[in-house]
């Protein structure tokens, strides 16, 4: 008999470094614990009084006994060794237990003991939970990104229709006669619906960052040219409060770099934008400057003669949601990021931004890359000017050049060109209508993605304005059935221009991939839309139409 097992026995068994226990049958064939070693005793808590004789529902009750005590009963019925896993649920934490329980026989065969050894699995059964439960967290912030990700697709979409019909007509209606007080009236409008599309935009900006969904688009661009397209652009804001904006490129500091010009031009924007909103008399100093032997050697910096910024603001001040004068009574208006928006890309171009800043004399924001420079690549250049230019003089005589241009485009140009507009909006037919019709085109409207198809095969047409979200049949999937009708018929793809406020970096990779062959986002403006219609279908209006 094992029962209680002797001196020598019980120290050899206390040596093992695992936890130990040895249960005898007995005749009523019910196993037993008859001894457990040092490890074990310190798992279950039990001294040798208290587990001796006992089966496993009389030691541990409840559910946990009722399960050991199964699992000891089917081993005794199976005759073969099992491994399972035992928890041990105690109040402060619970101990998981990997067990294997081997029969042991006498000389006639008979199963008169049962030794188990037990591996105390809590640390890794905790990791995997933790792991899990970190997947499970980690599934859960990715539904909820995609989900925001679909809110603020799906507002933008909402928001931008109805803006497209604000910011069109109100253009079309500043190019009609209008009185003072009308013109006042109609211009107020259009500058409101501009800012509140800036908001947007910034909001979606700012969403796709948190997201991760930023992409760089590197190719070779020149940053001259951006610097001064910038300046140009914001030139008239700076006029318009008496401030004097100038850029200073020298001309020894190359002038082609391999980056994404966009994202470079949508920072200068920022910068230079947000020194025009806060600086109120003085100048504004848009340069850039080349220091080869630093690890980031470009810089370009905008500086101004604005309020300046405190030490304790500018700590805050590229926080989302944050402006230097956040009080209910501050003067100028603006989401809060700008900054933010600006700094994240900055640091997704492995790059940095710093400002210096004093109180009452003025701030410099400065953006240092390291962007490769573009060697034997032919980019379009302006020609070289001097290092300082002030944009007063040199902005109306653009002005006057760009107005001369437009006038000189015979209004006709388009006459004849066949178009197709898919949209269900009936404002957004409108604006289309009211932008394209001086132009001479033979206009038909369609107000889903079905109609448009039939209208197509019918008749053919020399350009397609589609829309994306359309009852019936969206845009996408009326695209596909389009290209495959003109190639069982082997008819001449039409041009297909997607006309949409899905404005997502997606929406235009779906609709290239559908066959479509360019994107404009609404809500756009009369000169946009007409300059993509005359480069998509330069050779229609230059020979005319079958």
């Amino acid at each position: 008999m094992f029962q209680g097992g002797s001196t020598f026995q019980k120290a050899v068994l206390d040596a093992v470094g695992q936890a130990l226990f040895v249960l005898e049958v007995g005749d009523d064939g019910l196993p037993r614990y008859a001894l457990m070693n040092r490890k074990g005793r310190s798992l279950t808590g039990f001294s040798p009084g208290e587990y001796e004789g006992k089966t496993a529902l009389e030691l541990f009750g409840g559910a946990v006994g009722e399960h050991a005590f199964a699992l000891h009963k089917r081993v005794l019925e199976a005759r073969v060794t099992q491994t399972y896993e035992v928890t041990l649920p105690y109040v402060q934490r619970t101990i998981y237990l990997n067990t294997t329980l081997e029969p042991i026989f006498n000389d006639a065969g008979i199963l008169t003991h049962l030794v188990g050894t037990s591996n105390d699995v809590t640390s890794e059964r905790e990791l995997d939970m933790a792991l899990e439960l970190t997947k499970i967290a980690k599934e859960k912030a990715e539904e909820a990104n995609q989900a925001k990700e679909r809110f603020l697709a799906n507002m933008s979409h909402e928001i931008r229709t109805p803006m497209n019909g604000i910011l069109g007509i109100s253009e079309l209606l500043n190019e009609t006669e209008l009185d003072d007080q009308q013109a006042l009236f109609s211009n107020t409008i259009y500058k409101s619906a501009t800012a509140l599309l800036k908001i947007i935009n910034d909001v979606l900006d700012f969403s796709k960052i948190q997201a991760d969904k930023i992409s760089l688009q590197d190719q070779a661009f020149s940053l001259r040219d951006q610097v001064e397209d910038v300046g140009a652009l914001l030139w008239s804001r700076a006029d318009n409060k008496g401030i004097d904006l100038r850029t200073e490129y020298p001309e020894t500091i190359p002038d082609t770099f391999i980056g994404d010009a966009h994202k470079i031009r949508q920072i200068i924007l920022n910068l230079l934008g947000n020194a025009i909103k806060f600086t109120e008399r003085g100048h504004i100093a848009l340069g850039v400057s080349y220091r080869r032997d630093a690890c980031l050697p470009l810089r370009i910096s905008v500086s101004d003669t604005g309020p300046g910024i405190g030490d304790d603001q500018q700590n805050i001040i590229f926080s989302a949601f944050e402006q230097v004068d956040s009080t209910a009574t501050r003067r100028v208006e603006g989401t809060g990021l700008g900054l933010a928006i600006t700094k994240a890309l900055v640091e997704r171009m492995g790059g940095k931004i710093t400002v210096a800043s004093t109180l009452g004399q003025g701030s410099t924001f400065s953006i240092d890359l390291n962007l490769q420079i573009a060697r034997d690549t032919k980019v379009l250049s302006r020609p070289p000017q001097a290092p300082l230019t002030s944009f007063r003089n040199k902005k109306t005589i653009q002005s006057a050049s760009r107005t001369d241009a437009l006038s000189t485009q015979p209004i006709q140009m388009m006459n004849g060109l066949r178009i197709i507009v898919a949209d269900d909006n009936k404002t957004n037919q409108l604006l289309v209508e009211k932008i394209l019709a001086p132009t001479g085109a033979n206009l038909r409207f369609a107000n889903n993605g079905q109609q448009v198809v039939e209208a197509y095969k019918s008749s053919r047409c020399d350009l397609i304005l589609m829309d994306l979200s359309m009852p019936k049949l969206g845009g996408i999937e009326a695209t596909h059935v389009i290209r495959a009708f003109e190639k069982k018929a082997d008819w001449p793809a039409c041009t297909i221009i997607a006309l949409t406020a899905n404005a997502q970096p997606s929406d235009v990779e779906a609709c290239l991939a559908a066959g479509m062959n360019d994107f404009l986002t609404k809500p756009f403006r009369k000169k946009e839309l007409l300059t993509l219609i005359k480069s998509s279908c330069s050779v229609l209006i230059e020979h005319g139409y079958d």
